[in-house]
C-alpha cells in the first residue's frame, strides 16, 4: 500500500487567530470569573465556551469520534479516504480524536508537524470544530524529534477551527478540556464535551513489586487531580446556570468498569463487538464512582483497544467504544484485517441533551478497503 504526506498550510496569521477569538468568548467553565481580557481563554487554560458551538436549527448536535488514527508523517491514505468519507456523510458539528495520533516514525519535529497535519487536514479545511485527547503512544517519538505532548498541543492549537485548551494548571496530563456547547439560540449551555488525558503507563514495579505479575496491564489511569477539576467544574456549572449540565466525556485507556459491564452484557444492553481485551490501566482511579455521584454525564467514549467497538448503558451511563480510523496500525487477524476500521457517531438531541443516539460506522459501508 502506497504512502501519502498530508500537504498542509495550516498555520493560521495572527489576524485570523484574532478573527476566531473575537468570534467567541472562551471562559471558565463554572463561573464568570477569572476569565482574562483578550486571551480567549480562562486563567486556568481548560475550557472553551465559544457560542458558535451550539445546536443545529434541526434540533441536534452531532459529534463523530476518531480515534487511534495511529500513523506517522507517511500516512496511509485510506485514513485520509475514511475520514474524509465520515465527514462528508456525517457533516458533524464536532470531531473528537481520542488518542494515539501519532505514532514513532517520525525523525524531527517537521516530521511530526505532518503526521499531524495529515490528520487535522480532513476536519478543519472543512471549518468543523475538533479537538484532541492524547493517548498512550503520542509521545513514542518524542524521545527521537523532541516534541513532547504539550509541543504537540500547541501544534494542534494553531488550527483555526480547533478548540482545545491548555490544561487547567495543577492537574495531571496534557490538554484536559471542557467544551461547552450552547443551545440553537445560543443562549443556555446544553451540552458539555469533556476530553481528559489519560496518560500512557503505569510502572512496572510498585514499592518493589511487578505490576504485570498480578495479570494487570501496565497502561496508565485518569488521577485523582483529573477528577477533583471535573467535580469542581461540574459543580460550579451547576451553580452558574441553575441545573447540571448533561455530559459526554471522551479519552484513551477504557476504564475497568467497561469490562465489567461486559462481562455482564445481558444486563446492561450492550451491542457491538468485542475482539480483545479491555486494556483498562492497572489500577482504578475512581472516575466512574465521581460520574455516579455528580449525575451530569451521561456518556464515557474510548479508543486503546483497536477492534472493540461495543457500546451499553451501565447504571446510567453509556461506556462505548470506537474501533480504530487508521489503517496504519493493527486491525483484526486474517482477510477481514480492516472490517473493523471505522467512526463513532453520536447525535444529541437539543429537547432531552441527557439522552442520545449512538452508532458505527465502517469503512467498509464507503467501499474503502
Amino acid at each position: 500500500m502506497s504512502r501519502m504526506k498530508w500537504i498542509s498550510h495550516h498555520r493560521p496569521a495572527l489576524a485570523s487567530i484574532s478573527l476566531v477569538l473575537a468570534l467567541g468568548t472562551l471562559g471558565g467553565c463554572g463561573s464568570d470569573a477569572g476569565s482574562v481580557a483578550g486571551s480567549g481563554m480562562d486563567q486556568g487554560g481548560s475550557v472553551s465556551e465559544d457560542p458558535l458551538l451550539r445546536f443545529g436549527s434541526d434540533g441536534t448536535f452531532t459529534i463523530v469520534h476518531f480515534t487511534d488514527t495511529q500513523d506517522d508523517h507517511e500516512i496511509d491514505p485510506r485514513t485520509v479516504e475514511l475520514m474524509e468519507a465520515v465527514l462528508e456523510d456525517q457533516d458533524p458539528d464536532l470531531v473528537v480524536f481520542t488518542g494515539d495520533n501519532v505514532r514513532s516514525g517520525p525523525e524531527n519535529p517537521e516530521e511530526v508537524r505532518w503526521a499531524m497535519d495529515a490528520i487535522a487536514g480532513p476536519v478543519d479545511s472543512r471549518g468543523i470544530p475538533w479537538l484532541v485527547a492524547f493517548g498512550n503512544h503520542d509521545e513514542d517519538h518524542t524521545p527521537e524529534t523532541g516534541m513532547n505532548e504539550a509541543a504537540m498541543l500547541e501544534y494542534y492549537m494553531g488550527f483555526p477551527a480547533n478548540v482545545n485548551q491548555q490544561g487547567p494548571e495543577g492537574v495531571n496530563g496534557t490538554g484536559n478540556v471542557c467544551v461547552r456547547v450552547f443551545g440553537s439560540d445560543g443562549s443556555t449551555p446544553l451540552l458539555h464535551v469533556w476530553a481528559l488525558d489519560s496518560g500512557r503507563y503505569s510502572p512496572d514495579t510498585i514499592a518493589g513489586q511487578s505490576v504485570s505479575a498480578d495479570g494487570l496491564r501496565t497502561y496508565d489511569r485518569i488521577r485523582p487531580s483529573q477528577i477533583d477539576w471535573y467535580v469542581r467544574t461540574s459543580r460550579e456549572a451547576e451553580a452558574r446556570f441553575g441545573a447540571k449540565v448533561p455530559g459526554i466525556m471522551f479519552f484513551h485507556i477504557p476504564l475497568p468498569e467497561f469490562d465489567l459491564m461486559w462481562e455482564n452484557r445481558e444486563n446492561h444492553g450492550v451491542t457491538g463487538e468485542k475482539n480483545e481485551d479491555v486494556a483498562a490501566g492497572a489500577f482504578n482511579s475512581g472516575l466512574f464512582s465521581a460520574v455516579m455521584d455528580r449525575g451530569d454525564v451521561v456518556g464515557i467514549f474510548v479508543g486503546h483497544d483497536h477492534i472493540n467497538d461495543f457500546v451499553g448503558d451501565y447504571f446510567g451511563v453509556k461506556l462505548g467504544y470506537s474501533a480504530n480510523v487508521g489503517f496504519g496500525t493493527y486491525g483484526l487477524e486474517g482477510d477481514g484485517a480492516d472490517r473493523m476500521r471505522g467512526a463513532r457517531v453520536i447525535v444529541v438531541p437539543e429537547d432531552d441533551p441527557g439522552s442520545f443516539e449512538t452508532f458505527m460506522v465502517y469503512a467498509r459501508d464507503y467501499g474503502i478497503r
